[in-house]
């Protein structure tokens, strides 16, 4: 008379044991969220040219792309050759800056030529995409977070970028859901309309240099 008893003491206790567990990880995944430090997804895609067993990495000024190590820079795929893909998980709390380099056969690093590039990873949501070309020659533009002087505001319809530097730049508006507009050059004083939120609200959440 007593099995059925102990029977459902013991799925009562089960429960019980699975509602603690579940209570005692929802803290730490909403720490995880708020924290900025808890680090956010950026997808690496460039397009480099390279040798059969030459590699292309990407590393920069954070510890997860090595911070500036080539040893411990983050390996790109070529399985899209000539394009290379990677994705790393990088703090949010400030623009990050990165290259990309070409380890060789013989173990000689090769860096892309031109200024570091930026970019500004976002909590949530899709993961940045880079969308990059391997800079063989100096005077290609860097791409990611677009400087301070590029101001923008958005709309329903139109999304309004004004270049206030004092010479042009290849600007480009990034979405919510991890679109990302055409590249136009804008030149200086002037500027450039983009296309608005529309009524998905797909708001921007930033404008690239392109």
């Amino acid at each position: 008379m007593q099995r059925p008893h102990s029977s459902r003491i013991g799925v009562t206790a089960a429960a019980l044991a699975a509602a603690l567990l579940c209570w005692a990880a929802a803290p730490s995944a909403t720490a995880a969220d708020a924290d900025p430090r808890a680090g956010a997804p950026i997808r690496f895609q460039v397009t480099a040219t390279t040798q059969w067993g030459e590699q292309v990495f990407a590393v920069g000024s954070v510890p997860a792309l090595g911070s500036w190590d080539p040893a411990r820079a983050v390996p790109l795929d070529a399985h899209g050759y000539p394009r290379w893909d990677a994705e790393a998980v990088v703090p949010t709390d400030a623009p990050v800056e990165y290259k990309y380099l070409v380890k060789k056969t013989d173990g000689t690093v090769t860096w892309e030529d031109g200024a570091n590039r930026y970019m500004q990873p976002r909590a949530g949501g899709a993961p940045v995409t880079t969308r990059d070309a391997f800079r063989a020659t100096a005077g290609i533009p860097a791409s990611g977070i677009a400087p301070t002087c590029i101001t923008w505001s958005e709309t329903w319809r139109y999304t309004p970028v004004f270049n206030g530097c004092g010479s042009t730049y290849g600007l480009q508006v990034i979405y919510r859901d991890g679109s990302i507009s055409t590249c136009r050059q804008v030149a200086a004083a002037a500027t450039a309309t983009f296309a608005g939120y529309g009524p998905y609200e797909n708001r921007p959440v930033a404008v690239n240099h392109c």
